[in-house]
């Protein structure tokens, strides 16, 4: 390894820590492996007949009414703070009734609905969700979402009919065409063109 002979002699210190470090590392017993990285995902939650709820880390959303919820997990990372939060919900069929705040705009046609507000990011963490009533529709349901004004994710969930309302159903045997169709968009970095 060549070093140049005009480094400052901070930086020739700094350079040979960092060989002394390179090399005990080398001798070093293994280290334990890392933790499992936190990442976006869609999920579905289910109350069973015994009162449990029961959780899966899927797209497939049974509609039982009144019992099955579903929503997005985005990791963002940094500390806990306020964001600004546009999340665009497009069905493929309108939903018979529509619950919204004032935060949310709703289509004429009930097929969009676009909300804006702010929330909190908890350990790194961002993550809405909502239960299925009487009247949600099957078919695809999309979410884009914007944090502080920059696209940051789509998740695509499949609404599937559940004739018989079977709080046993696992949702992971449900056929979704799109299953575990989640985008998560690169954040831009300053001074990077786009």
């Amino acid at each position: 390894m060549r070093i140049p002979s005009r480094w400052p002699a901070a930086a020739l210190a700094t350079f040979a820590l960092a060989v002394a470090s390179a090399a005990m590392a080398q001798t070093a017993p293994p280290a334990k492996p890392a933790a499992k990285p936190l990442r976006s995902i869609p999920y579905v939650s289910i109350a069973g007949d015994d009162g449990k709820q029961r959780h899966y880390e899927t797209n497939a959303i049974p509609l039982l009414f009144n019992r099955a919820c579903f929503g997005w997990r985005m990791y963002l990372g940094g500390p806990n703070r306020v964001v600004s939060l546009t999340e665009v919900l497009t069905t493929s069929k309108p939903a018979e009734q529509v619950i919204a705040g004032p935060e949310t705009e709703v289509s004429a046609d009930k097929t969009r609905a676009t909300t804006r507000m702010l929330e909190t990011v908890h350990d790194g963490v961002l993550q809405r969700s909502w239960c299925i009533i009487p009247g949600d529709p099957p078919g695809t349901y999309t979410y884009d979402i914007s944090i502080d004004g920059e696209p940051r994710g789509e998740f695509v969930f499949c609404a599937i009919e559940v004739p018989d309302q079977n709080p046993n159903t696992d949702p992971r045997d449900l056929n979704c065409p799109n299953k575990f169709n989640a985008v998560e968009y690169e954040r831009p970095r300053p001074g990077k063109a786009t």
